[in-house]
């Protein structure tokens, strides 16, 4: 460490500290002055601002709700001068509080006071003047000398408002106690907004004051005290850490300068201080930096020649780069665009050939098709190099001067082919470009493996797609929410014979039952992973056989099932019309052998009843035997229906005008519908053709189905349509007899048909009218077909004769 006596650079630095740091002092201990002064101004302005609002308060209370209750409580004229008067309880208030003996000063004066006490002295005239003179003005503060004391004092002028007026106006309007307590000298003649008096309030700042006073002599001796330890510091290490830190630099200038110019300049520093000394010695040291910067730009411009140079060939890589990134964008799109590898490589040829500047450049196919492409179009299929093998088997590319041979391969290393290109002489292949060409023989073998897996997907689609096609029932493929993937013609023909989209129609028709999805098929066999088959029935009458076969994936919203339906309609009209023949027939055989039994008693029975009538003359005896005909010949009429069921008649088939026998047979029954106000409306088409069949089983088939129809409408509201037209499409003759009954219970209409079921009254029917009629339209070659719109509706097909025409 240095000595510590004084240096000219150090002397200097003190002093220009040491005025420095009394600046700062003086400033330090005036703002400290003024700030606590601001203190104590703002405390005591909020102190005398405490009191002035308490007072008023006081006052607004006994105005606003003292005064007024007493007035109300009290007699009239009655007056409380310690319960009414805002003056006198505000004093009262403030005296509690004990101001007169703390160092407050509090007065409410006026103008002919009405206590003597409290008579407005000459200062308080004074801010009296100033309130009369400032009526805008509602506070007066600032420091007064009060017995010889310093007060912050704050005033409020004191205005006579109506309330006022009853005690201070004139003293006829006073209350009387008033009067008796002050008289009637004092505290009157004051008008309406007269100001005449003050509210005072004084705070004392003298021991505030002389305590900042205080603070700031201690505050200064302080900072003396402290600037004196900061001198001494700052004197040891500003010697330490400026001055040691200047020698050994000027000592180290002094070392460095040693030629004789220098040693002259060393003199110069010798009468100088040390920043002056450093200074100086800068300035040389400067001089000798610009001398070797010149020798450095001499450097530099061989160094900037060097540099373009690189810069250069980093710009030529730069391109290179961007054109081989802009190669594989242009590869990718054309691969995307491509399907056969033929449009790949007519496709990538050009692309690759550009980038690399080569003359020309082939792919040769290796497998066993052994193709080849080439670019520009007509150039001849390349040579392979002799190490071909090699190359395809260890998958590394060969490069020969002016040609490179590059194996095609994908990510199993099996290669594809070999990419060939040329070059002119002369033509250098970089490390860089043999590194891109190997990775762009990879890409494409890659794409060439994605258009094979991809032709094979497509191929086996097609093939999937053809036997899904063939398939002559319907079959769809669905997924877990019920959505069509894929369906075959039939299906597609079969919704739209259900009048709406595949989707829509194969869930809503077939797996949708009563309007909501109940146990539906597809979604239980998702669930079970089991195969599940169900007959449904659409609502025109078509029965379905639906079997599902699922395929697992995953959960059973993600997996699939394949859909089977086959149409079973024909198939059950089929079994049920054998199985309805088979009725008949045995009900034939049995009603055949009962009526050939029952018809000879039967018959027995009726002759003694009719020579029993005819032998008694008596009345009663003759009742009886007319009793025992007329059931005798009822049970002959039934055995006459079942002989009429078993063995029908056999009748010629005859050219019959199927419009003039409905005619017919409306009349025969119009009178037996008129008796019941039953309606009959014939609906027969005009110019129906004739057809060859049996007339008396179509007369039959219509009495037993208008019969069926009168007895199942009401009394006066039934209505009956009976209509005969032609159609084309099925070449039939169809007869409709439809009534606005309450139709058959769907229970009942597998059942209608059979011997002896009947929907009417016991003893109103024998059951053998509807299985005559369905054994008729059987034998004549036609069908019956049974259903409910708005009432019962039998409808009959006839086949027409292949030589019936229509009449003209």
């Amino acid at each position: 460490m240095g000595d510590f006596g004084p240096k000219n650079l150090q002397a200097k630095f003190l002093l220009g500290l040491g005025t420095i740091v009394i600046l700062l002092g003086l400033f330090f201990a005036s703002s400290l002055y003024f700030h606590l002064s601001s203190l104590l101004e703002t405390q005591v302005k909020d102190k005398a601002d405490l009191v002035l609002n308490q007072v008023s308060s006081v006052q607004g209370y006994v105005r606003e709700i003292l005064r007024p209750k007493m007035y109300k409580t009290l007699p009239e004229g009655e007056f409380v001068i310690e319960a009414m008067s805002s003056s006198y309880i505000s004093r009262a208030v403030m005296d509690r509080l004990n101001l007169r003996h703390s160092e407050y000063y509090y007065r409410r004066v006026a103008e002919n006071a009405r206590n003597p006490l409290f008579e407005i002295n000459a200062d308080e005239q004074e801010l009296l003047t100033y309130f009369r003179e400032n009526p805008g003005s509602d506070y007066w503060e600032g420091y007064r000398k009060i017995d010889s004391k310093d007060f912050f004092v704050k005033a409020r002028p004191v205005e006579f408002k109506k309330s006022c007026m009853t005690c201070h106006g004139v003293p006829e309007d006073s209350p009387p106690v008033l009067l008796e307590r002050y008289g009637t000298e004092r505290g009157f003649g004051h008008t309406l907004g007269d100001i005449a008096g003050l509210v005072v309030v004084g705070v004392p700042i003298d021991g505030a004051i002389m305590k900042i006073r205080e603070a700031t002599i201690g505050y200064a001796v302080l900072y003396g005290g402290g600037m004196l330890l900061f001198f001494a510091l700052i004197q040891v290490f500003f010697n330490r850490l400026i001055m040691t830190n200047l020698h050994r630099l000027t000592d180290k200038f002094r070392k460095l300068f040693r030629e004789d110019e220098e040693l002259g300049f060393m003199k110069k520093l010798e009468n100088v201080d040390e920043i002056e000394e450093v200074v100086q010695g800068l300035e040389e040291l400067g001089d000798h930096v610009h001398e070797m910067n010149d020798q450095l730009r001499l450097h530099s411009e061989n160094l900037e020649q060097m540099v373009e140079v690189r810069t250069g060939e980093l710009i030529l890589e730069a391109e290179e780069r961007r054109s081989d990134v802009g190669l594989f964008v242009q590869l990718l799109d054309g691969l995307n665009r491509s399907h056969t590898r033929r449009e790949m490589w007519q496709h990538s040829l050009p692309l690759i050939v550009r980038r690399f500047r080569a003359s020309h450049g082939g792919f040769i196919c290796m497998l066993a098709s052994h193709t080849y492409f080439t670019w520009p179009e007509g150039t001849p299929k390349p040579d392979l190099p002799s190490n071909w093998k090699e190359i395809i088997t260890e998958v590394e590319p060969s490069f020969e001067p002016g040609k490179a041979y590059i194996p095609v391969w994908a990510s199993d290393a099996s290669s594809e082919g070999i990419l060939s290109l040329t070059w002119d002489e002369g033509t250098v292949i970089t490390s860089q470009d043999r590194n891109v060409l190997r990775a762009l023989g990879q890409q494409l073998g890659i794409a060439m493996e994605n258009l094979a897996a991809l032709n094979n997907l497509l191929r086996q689609k097609d093939m999937l797609q053809a036997i899904v096609e063939g398939i002559s029932d319907p079959l769809l493929l669905m997924d877990g929410a019920c959505g069509v993937v894929l369906a075959n013609e039939a299906a597609r023909s079969l919704c739209q014979s259900f009048g709406g989209a595949v989707a829509d129609t194969a869930c809503s028709t077939l797996f949708r039952q009563g309007g909501v999805f109940e146990n539906c098929p597809l979604k239980s066999s998702l669930e079970r992973g089991e195969t599940m088959a169900r007959e449904v029935q659409t609502t025109d009458g078509r029965s379905f056989s639906i079997s599902v076969f699922p395929v697992a994936e995953g959960t059973a919203t993600e997996a699939h099932g394949v859909v089977y339906v086959r149409d079973v309609t024909q198939e059950k009209q089929m079994l049920a019309s054998m199985q309805q023949s088979e009725r008949l027939a045995t009900v034939g055989q049995l009603a055949a052998g009962l009526a050939h039994e029952i018809n000879n008693p039967l018959g027995v029975i009726k002759c003694y009843a009719e020579l029993l009538r005819g032998a008694e003359s008596r009345q009663e005896i003759s009742s009886d035997a007319e009793i025992i005909i007329k059931h005798a010949s009822q049970a002959e009429n039934v055995l006459q229906d079942l002989l009429n069921f078993a063995r029908p008649k056999q009748a010629e088939a005859v050219n019959l005008d199927v419009g003039r026998l409905v005619g017919e047979a409306i009349n025969i029954f119009r009178v037996q519908a008129e008796s019941k106000g039953v309606e009959v409306v014939p609906e027969v088409e005009e110019a129906l053709p004739s057809i060859v069949t049996n007339e008396q089983a179509v007369e039959q088939i219509l009495a037993n189905l208008f019969k069926n129809a009168l007895d199942a409408v009401e009394k006066k509201t039934g209505r009956i349509i009976v209509s005969a037209q032609y159609s084309p499409v099925s070449e039939t003759i169809d007869i409709r007899v439809a009534d606005n009954g309450p139709g058959i219970p769907e229970g009942d209409m597998l059942k209608l048909f059979d011997p002896f079921f009947s929907t009417k009254e016991v003893g109103k029917g024998t059951g053998l009218g509807l299985a005559v009629v369905y054994g008729l339209v059987q034998e004549i070659g036609g069908t019956i077909e049974l259903e409910n719109d708005n009432g019962a509706v039998f409808a009959v097909h006839i086949p027409m004769n292949s030589d019936s025409k229509r009449s003209r």
